[in-house]
């Protein structure tokens, strides 16, 4: 049996990326933030002496290089930030006795082309480099660190509108607003996940003293259009929605990708939001931001 852990301080390295930022945002006081700008990640000795001074009880690595289409050509680069600096991390975290919270994605799946919801189980077979630079991450992390949670995320939203953290939801209001057709598939199936939720779902699995590997998704599945179809009602904002042609982007993408929140159901943890209630809450936020700026 797992013993409950309460950790009262938290480090989290990617902070001024969306996921990141939600921590921040969610513990307040609790955490601290460090970003690629302030230390490299990949230097062992200066990142565990970051991180002793920052006096964590746990550590979340936010951090990715999710460039889907240039990591294809810059994989010296995407390795480094999601193969690499997670076997320092998980080497630090484990000498030092800390808990490691480490995000994949649903991008470690789609080259076997299931029509069902992957579950943890389900052997991954990436169909870009992206995927398989996360994979390696995510295997390397559970590999090194007994203590160690690897959540597998997919197509966040929720951060505020700022050029640093922008997001698919973000974007379509954005081409709605300038009249520019919205691109989105009826052939591409996705769970969209709020930040927010992620944070909540992933700080309660490491209070319980649980590890291994979860799939932490919204509730529900869509299609690309249909999500982009949703995000224009809820937001109120005319726009047209266009199939798109054949995929020419350098690296290819799985057309169905949705996770199965199996593991956090059969470990009675409350389900994840349903997208559409998440989706609802976020563009309700972003309408409460704009009316106060």
């Amino acid at each position: 049996m797992t013993t409950p852990t309460h950790p009262r301080r938290l480090a989290v390295l990617g902070s001024t990326g969306q996921l990141g930022h939600a921590f921040l945002r969610h513990l307040k006081s609790s955490a601290v933030g460090l970003g690629r700008d302030q230390i490299d990640f990949t230097h062992e000795d200066r990142l565990e002496a970051a991180l002793l001074a920052a006096q964590p009880d746990a550590v979340v690595n936010a951090t990715a290089y999710n460039l889907v289409d240039l990591a294809e050509s810059h994989r010296a680069e995407a390795l480094v930030v999601n193969f690499a600096a997670p076997v320092v991390l998980a080497r630090i975290c484990r000498r030092q006795g800390w808990p490691l919270l480490h995000y994949s994605t649903d991008y470690v799946f789609g080259e076997e082309a299931l029509e069902r919801p992957y579950q943890e189980q389900d052997r991954p077979a990436p169909m870009n480099f992206y995927g398989l630079s996360k994979l390696m991450g995510e295997q390397a992390v559970l590999g090194l660190h007994p203590g160690a949670l690897v959540f597998r995320v997919a197509h966040l939203f929720g951060g505020p509108a700022a050029p640093n953290r922008q997001n698919l939801v973000l974007r379509f209001l954005q081409q709605a607003r300038n009249q520019q057709p919205l691109t989105a598939s009826q052939r591409q199936w996705l769970n969209p996940t709020c930040v927010d939720d992620i944070v909540t779902a992933s700080l309660a699995v490491l209070r319980s003293g649980q590890r291994g590997l979860y799939h932490l998704t919204g509730d529900g599945q869509c299609t690309a259009a249909e999500y982009a179809a949703e995000i224009l009602r809820l937001a109120g904002v005319p726009g047209v929605i266009v199939e798109p042609g054949p995929d020419q982007r350098p690296a290819r993408r799985p057309a169905y990708s949705v996770l199965d929140n199996r593991r956090l159901q059969e470990d009675g943890f409350p389900p994840m939001p349903h997208w559409r209630d998440a989706l609802r809450r976020y563009i309700e936020k972003l309408e409460a931001e704009q009316s106060t700026a």
